[in-house]
C-alpha cells in the first residue's frame, strides 16, 4: 500500500503551470502565480512554467480597443476577442502537448484552459467568477457586450472542464457552484498566502509596539477603488476626537494634492529593489492597524501580508475580503456603506484597549501561520492533486 501511494505521488509530479503572463516574474498579477508555482515546487513537484502565451494578433486588437475607448467610451477588452482567445488556446494546447505533464495548473486561465484536452487533469484557480466581477470590479465594468458574452462563455466552459476548482473565498466558490453548476465535490476553498519572500519571524512580528500615535497603514494601487479618500477622512475624524493617529498611504497618489497632519503618501515602492523592500517591511512592522476601505476586492493579498506582521485589518465586508480577514479575530469587517465615522469609531475603540489590540495582533499572526501562507496552500493542493 505504501509503495502504491508513493508511485501515485511520483506519477503526478510533473505540473504544466500555464499562464497568460510570465509566472516566473513577481510583477505578474501581484506575484500570486509566482508564489503558487514556487510553493508547489517546494512540495517536490516538477513545475514547468508555460507562458507568457503567444497571440500574435493581440497588438492589433489592443490598438482597436484604444480607439474604441477614445471615441465610444467603451472597453472592448482585446483579450476577449475571438481570434485572440483562439491563438492563446492553440499555444497552450501545443505547449502542454510538448510537455506531456501529469497535471495542467491554470491560475486565472479561463481564456485558454477549456481547450486543454480532456485526457490531462486540469486544475483551475481563481479568486472570482466572471459573473461576480462583471459589474463589480473596475477592470470589467466597461466591457463591451461582445466581450462580456465571450468572458461568460469561457468561464462556464473552464468550470465545466476543470477537474479541480480552487478558490480563496466562499464568495467565489459558492458562485462557481450556484451560477455555473460546478460539481461541489470538485470545488475547494483554500486561502491564498502572503506574497512575501522573507516573512518576519513570529517574535519580530509580535514584538512590543513603539510608543506614540496610532499608526495606520494603507497599501493599494488605486486611490479611488481602494478607498484612500475614506482612509484620509478617517484620519481627520480621529483627529477631531482627539485621537493621536498617523496614516501612511503607500502605492498610489491622490487625483489632487492632499496635505494633512499625520498623513504620509508614498506613491510607489518596488519589492524588487532591496532598499525599497526594506522600507515596506518597516512600514508593516511599525503599523498598529491595516486600514483598507476598498470598494471592490476579490480577496486581498495585502491582508495576508499584514497578518504575517501581526497587524490586524479593518476593511468592508465586500467581495472575497472575508476569505482573508476573519471578523473579530484578525480584524474587523464593516458594512460596505460604512462611513469615516464608523471607521474612526472602530479604530479608536481598538487602540484604546491595549489588551484587545494585542489579542488581534496575535490572532492575525496565528492566522498567517495556520492558513494565510503559500506553504499551507500548496500542501492542501498537493493532497487534492494526488486524488486525481
Amino acid at each position: 500500500m505504501i509503495h502504491s501511494h508513493a508511485a501515485a505521488k511520483q506519477a503526478l509530479r510533473r505540473i504544466a503551470f500555464v499562464t497568460i503572463g510570465d509566472s516566473r516574474k513577481v510583477g505578474f498579477w501581484s506575484g500570486t502565480p509566482f508564489h503558487m508555482a514556487k510553493s508547489l515546487a517546494a512540495e517536490g513537484h516538477d513545475v514547468v512554467h508555460v507562458g507568457p502565451l503567444n497571440a500574435p494578433i493581440l497588438p492589433f486588437y489592443k490598438a482597436y480597443s484604444r480607439v474604441r475607448r477614445v471615441f465610444r467610451g467603451q472597453r472592448v477588452s482585446p483579450f476577449h476577442a475571438g481570434p485572440v482567445v483562439a491563438q492563446f488556446a492553440a499555444d497552450a494546447v501545443k505547449s502542454v502537448a510538448a510537455l506531456s505533464p501529469d497535471i495542467v495548473f491554470a491560475p486565472a486561465g479561463s481564456l485558454f484552459a477549456s481547450a486543454i484536452p480532456v485526457g490531462t487533469p486540469l486544475v483551475y484557480a481563481s479568486d472570482a467568477t466572471f459573473r461576480l466581477v462583471e459589474n463589480y470590479h473596475p477592470n470589467y465594468r466597461t466591457m463591451s457586450p461582445a466581450a462580456r458574452a465571450t468572458a461568460e462563455q469561457l468561464e462556464r466552459r473552464t468550470i465545466a472542464r476543470a477537474n479541480l476548482l480552487l478558490y480563496p473565498s466562499e464568495w467565489a466558490a459558492e458562485s462557481a457552484i450556484r451560477e455555473y453548476g460546478a460539481d461541489p465535490a470538485r470545488v475547494h476553498v483554500i486561502s491564498w498566502g502572503a506574497n512575501l519572500a522573507n516573512p518576519p519571524p513570529r517574535a519580530s512580528a509580535l514584538g512590543p509596539r513603539k510608543d506614540g500615535p496610532c499608526r495606520l497603514l494603507f497599501i493599494g494601487a488605486d486611490w479611488r477603488e481602494k478607498g484612500a479618500d475614506m482612509a484620509v477622512a478617517t484620519l481627520a475624524e480621529l483627529a477631531n476626537r482627539g485621537v493621536d493617529a498617523e496614516l501612511v498611504i503607500c502605492g498610489c497618489t491622490p487625483p489632487t494634492p492632499i496635505a494633512r497632519k499625520g498623513l504620509q503618501i508614498i506613491p510607489y515602492l518596488d519589492k524588487n529593489d532591496p532598499e525599497q523592500l526594506n522600507r515596506i517591511d518597516q512600514l508593516y512592522h511599525d503599523a498598529d492597524i491595516f486600514l483598507l476601505p476598498t470598494q471592490a476586492d476579490c480577496y486581498g493579498i495585502v491582508f495576508c501580508e499584514a497578518a504575517a506582521y501581526g497587524v490586524p485589518s479593518i476593511a468592508p465586508r465586500t467581495g472575497g475580503v472575508s476569505g482573508a480577514v476573519s471578523a473579530g479575530e484578525t480584524g474587523l469587517l464593516l458594512p460596505p456603506t460604512a462611513s469615516s465615522t464608523d471607521y474612526a469609531t472602530a479604530i479608536a475603540e481598538i487602540f484604546a484597549d491595549p489588551d484587545r489590540l494585542s489579542r488581534l495582533k496575535q490572532a492575525s499572526r496565528n492566522a498567517y501561520e495556520e492558513r494565510l501562507n503559500w506553504g499551507i496552500w500548496s500542501k492542501r493542493v498537493s493532497e487534492l492533486i494526488q486524488s486525481l
